[in-house]
């Protein structure tokens, strides 16, 4: 029985083949759930979650999760699920220099960062894409309709269309109203919130309480403490 697996060393814990599961290992006593890939979906982190608490007497550990969304909301579209880890649950990254993205809507329950730094120095980042609109749209299957690549891509060419209308529009306001500086104020807050569809909004981590967003060509630096966070445009 080994304490080691080739994500790096499981502290307290023995990580074998009763607790991992397509390449996510569970270590329920230091309550880690730790990585082997660079790029990964909460949805598998959440199914593999539920594989592992089915497994032997697992389930005596609690649930990591608690999910919710998931919705049919009819016509093929759907309530996007939302997952929170539960108690001191949290995810780290495999022992390596490298750059993680966690696809999906990931939290901690009560609020909290969703990762912990590695168990030896590395430099990891770590990347949260999440979904800018609160529906889903089913793409197959079942009795949803059926989105094809080319509806997509004319979706986003229309989307692109009405943004340039907004942009002319803000280019010709009269001094009676917005001024040119007030109406690229107001464009960038449009993108930065990530309400346009062609720039969706990234949050970055690269520290305990450091990071970035970025949308579009708007950067913004992250920084803070344990009693503030400070988001600064660079």
């Amino acid at each position: 029985m080994s304490n080691y697996v080739a994500a790096g060393y499981v502290s307290n814990g023995y990580i074998g083949d009763s607790n991992s599961f397509g390449g996510i290992n569970f270590d329920p006593v230091s309550k880690r759930i730790i990585l082997s890939t660079t790029n990964i979906s909460a949805t598998e982190i959440y199914s593999r979650s539920v594989d592992w608490l089915a497994a032997s007497d697992n389930v005596k550990y609690g649930a990591v999760f608690r999910q919710v969304g998931g919705d049919d909301l009819g016509d093929g579209l759907s309530i996007p699920p939302y997952f929170f880890l539960q108690g001191l649950w949290r995810i780290r990254p495999m022992e390596a220099n490298h750059t993680l993205t966690i696809t999906g809507n990931l939290f901690v329950d009560g609020g909290g960062d969703t990762t912990v730094p590695t168990l030896g120095i590395f430099n990891v980042l770590v990347k949260s894409v999440v979904p800018v609109q609160a529906q889903g749209i089913s793409t197959s299957g079942g009795s949803g309709t059926t989105i094809t690549a080319a509806e997509i891509r004319q979706e986003i060419d229309l989307n692109s269309t009405k943004l340039n209308s907004i942009q002319n529009s803000i280019d010709n306001i009269s001094v009676s109203g917005l001024t040119p500086t007030q109406a690229n104020m107001l464009l960038s807050m449009y993108e930065i919130l990530g309400l346009d569809p062609t720039k969706p909004l990234v949050v970055s981590k690269s520290g305990a309480y450091t990071g970035s967003r970025i949308a579009g060509t708007i950067q913004q630096a992250i920084t803070g403490s344990d009693t503030q966070t400070i988001v600064t445009r660079i």
